[in-house]
């Protein structure tokens, strides 16, 4: 026959095994949420970056002097040697 002090501790035991296992099932669930996390950072980053190689390809084709002579024609601009003739809009 067991002693009470043997059920107690079986008792103990099987409690502290149930909280274990409920702290390793929680960290599973935060380590998953976290790699979640990590890959939406990620994926974030490079569409950051993409967007950054897009922008600075867009300010290196301002700096030409086609561009900028292509945006003054836009705003109706001409140059000295030449006429203007307004379109009918």
């Amino acid at each position: 026959m067991e002693r009470p002090v043997y059920r107690f501790l079986h008792l103990l035991f099987a409690l502290g095994s149930l909280h274990l296992l409920w702290l390793v099932g929680l960290e599973f669930k935060r380590t998953q949420e976290l790699r979640g996390e990590i890959n939406r950072a990620r994926a974030q980053v490079a569409q950051l970056e993409g967007r950054l190689a897009r922008l600075t390809d867009e300010i290196s084709a301002a700096q030409t002097p086609e561009y900028r002579d292509a945006l003054v024609r836009r705003m109706g601009y001409v140059r000295k040697d030449e006429l203007l003739i307004p379109s009918a809009r």
